[in-house]
């Protein structure tokens, strides 16, 4: 199998892009055993990685001022690592399954004020003893080392560097989790309410599905009925009564002992207004009779 030189692969993933525009690199498992290709002119380069690539030294990496991520396992370094004091701000170092041996070799790393994560796992330097309580003890800003902060608790986030730093992404998630908790109490709340609403609108329907008169309700409700059929026979016989008065047969209609009694009405005011009129005459009759007798007696 044909590999590519490290020149060649730069050559490769930058394409037409200038070097200033490239923010990532990946050159992983091309060949070289120092850095070559790479210059001043990716000012813009946050993110680099040469895994597996034979690197015997760091010779040739240029200063990258944005560096930030730096990965370099499987490589065959052993030293030099103040090479690495041309990228000021790298804060996540792998130096992984390298031939790195001694603590002093790690001294340089010191400098670099922003290295917050390294890797050395798989190195021999790893079975120094205290080794790790040497390394956080060498480098100030350290905290995690292969993998593991000084309380060995494993590092939440791989990315956390690259993404601005941790206080920034922890203070992120806590905001996260804290309106995903205000989320829950308010779907609790509504659920609450709904469910609520649900039981009363269901006692009320069963109250009315399950309403029957009691007994003394069906008594009294049976006598006004008793009532009612009474009053109908009654009013029947009346007029069936004032039609046989009047020779009427046949079936009635609706509203006849209404107009009948009406005519009986008005047949009695008739009779009343005649009758009036008469004893009006008698009395002026009898007035003249008593008026001519006083003028014969004088």
């Amino acid at each position: 199998m044909t590999y590519m030189t490290l020149l060649q692969r730069i050559e490769l993933e930058r394409g037409k892009r200038e070097p200033g525009e490239i923010t990532e690199l990946n050159l992983d498992n091309s060949k070289s055993v120092d850095i070559e290709g790479l210059t001043d002119e990716y000012s813009s380069l946050e993110v680099l990685s040469m895994m597996n690539v034979g690197l015997q030294s760091l010779a040739g990496l240029p200063c990258l001022t944005s560096l930030k991520n730096l990965e370099l396992s499987n490589n065959l370094i052993s030293g030099g690592l103040d090479a690495l004091l041309k990228c000021p701000n790298i804060e996540q170092l792998n130096l992984s399954s390298n031939k790195i041996e001694s603590m002093d070799v790690l001294i340089p790393l010191a400098k670099l004020s922003e290295l917050k994560s390294l890797d050395l796992g798989n190195c021999p330097v790893t079975a120094t003893e205290n080794y790790r309580k040497k390394a956080f003890a060498m480098i100030p800003s350290l905290k995690y080392l292969d993998g593991l902060d000084e309380n060995n608790e494993e590092e939440v986030f791989g990315n956390d560097f690259m993404n601005g730093g941790l206080d920034e992404e922890d203070g992120v998630d806590e905001a996260d989790e804290e309106d995903d908790e205000g989320s829950d109490e308010e779907d609790e709340c509504d659920d609450e309410i709904g469910i609520e609403a649900l039981q009363q609108s269901g006692e009320l329907e069963d109250d009315e599905d399950d309403y029957a008169p009691g007994e003394d309700e069906e008594a009294e409700l049976d006598d006004y009925d008793d009532v009612d059929d009474e009053d109908e026979d009654e009013v029947e016989e009346d007029n069936g009564a004032n039609l046989s008065a009047a020779n009427v047969s046949g079936p009635r209609r609706p509203g006849t002992k209404r107009r009948h009694d009406d005519i009986q009405d008005g047949k009695n005011g008739d009779n009343a207004e005649h009758c009036g009129t008469k004893h009006k005459h008698v009395e002026d009759r009898v007035e003249t009779h008593v008026e001519n007798g006083s003028t014969a007696d004088d």
